[in-house]
């Protein structure tokens, strides 16, 4: 993660050289948001960034100078005009952070457009985004692109830095999306690896029952629902290893080795369009879970939807 772009955008904040609009291009939101978080303690934080002072934590927690939001629509962003006009309490400036740029209403993003243009002074406004082809041309002419992006060999530089096996660095390098930083808080995080064992469980159990009943997924997810962006994350790397294996056969592309012989069994037993279309189902969940809404029906509409295409385009 250390480009110079990245850098830069990490050293204006404690600097004078701080622009008025920035686009963070990475393909994990929560990478995405960490980096946003160490900018704005930078920004906030009379030591530079700390971490660990009343600063850092409000930062963290909720700070009156900053107003996060997601895939923002037009009432949310006339809000955030409001409150970008005020002057800043605590903080030397007013910091609007909007992640999902590339999930925002085309409404919502063109009335957006004047602001990032001309930004009140003693402002900021951060986009994150999983790619720049996803965001309006006009929004992404008007921001700083910073690209978020792991270095060559991911796998490679993960195990070695963590001193891990080959298989392991595999997995690490899915679910942090190549950034060592990211693998090394997974590797030490327990909870979220026994997570990620219980949706892959699930999923693999949903592929091969013969009923429509799904209460016991549908409840892990409403159970877990501060984390489901991740787990969907998860559910997806599956399919797709499913889907890589029925094409090429190389186990060396799967990166969920650690259920290859579940994956291999499951590339023989469907077609590719049906894998491709779950992983369709579960991005198109991914965009409704960024909206306010009934979190049950969603997920249940979800698996539903799975169980439909796994039914209609099996082997």
């Amino acid at each position: 993660m250390s480009s110079i772009a990245s850098n830069l955008f990490l050293d204006a904040a404690s600097g004078e050289k701080l622009l008025g609009a920035y686009l963070i291009i990475c393909s994990r939101p929560l990478v995405a948001r960490r980096f946003i978080d160490a900018f704005l303690m930078r920004l906030c934080c009379k030591k530079g960034g700390c971490g660990a002072c009343v600063d850092c934590r409000k930062v963290l927690e909720g700070h009156v100078d900053i107003l996060r939001l997601t895939a923002p629509k037009i009432a949310e962003l006339r809000d955030a005009l409001a409150f970008v006009a005020e002057q800043p309490y605590e903080a030397p400036r007013k910091v609007v952070v909007i992640e999902g740029a590339d999930n925002m209403p085309v409404q919502a993003a063109n009335s957006l457009l004047k602001t990032l243009e001309e930004p009140p002074p003693g402002t900021v406004f951060i986009l994150s985004a999983r790619s720049v082809c996803g965001v309006l041309p006009t929004i992404a002419s008007r921001c700083a692109i910073v690209p978020l992006m792991p270095g060559p060999n991911a796998p490679r530089t993960i195990a070695k830095a963590l001193s891990v096996d080959d298989a392991t660095a595999r997995i690490l390098a899915d679910l942090s999306g190549g950034f060592p930083d990211e693998a090394r808080r997974i590797k030490d995080d327990a909870d979220l690896l026994a997570r990620r064992a219980e949706v892959i469980t699930l999923c693999q159990k949903l592929l091969r029952q013969n009923n429509m009943a799904i209460s016991v997924f549908a409840d892990f997810l409403e159970n877990n629902k501060e984390h489901i962006i991740l787990l969907l994350c998860i559910m997806q790397s599956y399919l797709r290893d499913i889907l890589v294996f029925m094409k090429t056969r190389d186990a060396g592309f799967v990166a969920n080795v650690d259920y290859l012989d579940d994956i291999c069994d499951a590339a023989n037993r469907f077609t590719s369009g049906a894998i491709s279309n779950m992983i369709n189902v579960i991005l198109d969940t991914e965009r409704r879970f960024l909206s306010p809404v009934n979190f049950r029906l969603t997920a249940e509409r979800m698996l539903f939807c799975l169980l439909e295409e796994k039914n209609r385009c099996q082997k």
